[in-house]
């Protein structure tokens, strides 16, 4: 493997990292607010990392139940 594709495959990485990091804490509201090139991009990580994306929804769902509706 070169080293411009362990780069490449790092960078992809961080890239994966920040997004869930950042999604975790955005709101809703936050997530309106972008437009323009930002928000192509945005669409771009959501559809790219849905699996994950789901995975997060699930589990704020689960912290907002009370035990027995679990």
């Amino acid at each position: 493997m070169s080293g411009e594709e362990i780069e490449r495959r790092w960078n992809k990485e961080m890239e994966k990292r920040n997004f869930i990091r950042w999604y975790r804490n955005v709101t809703p509201e936050e997530i309106k607010k972008v437009n323009g090139d930002e928000k192509r991009i945005l669409e771009r990580l959501f559809v790219e990392y849905t699996d994950e994306i789901e995975t997060i929804n699930k589990s704020k769902l689960q912290i907002n139940l009370y035990p027995n509706q679990i």
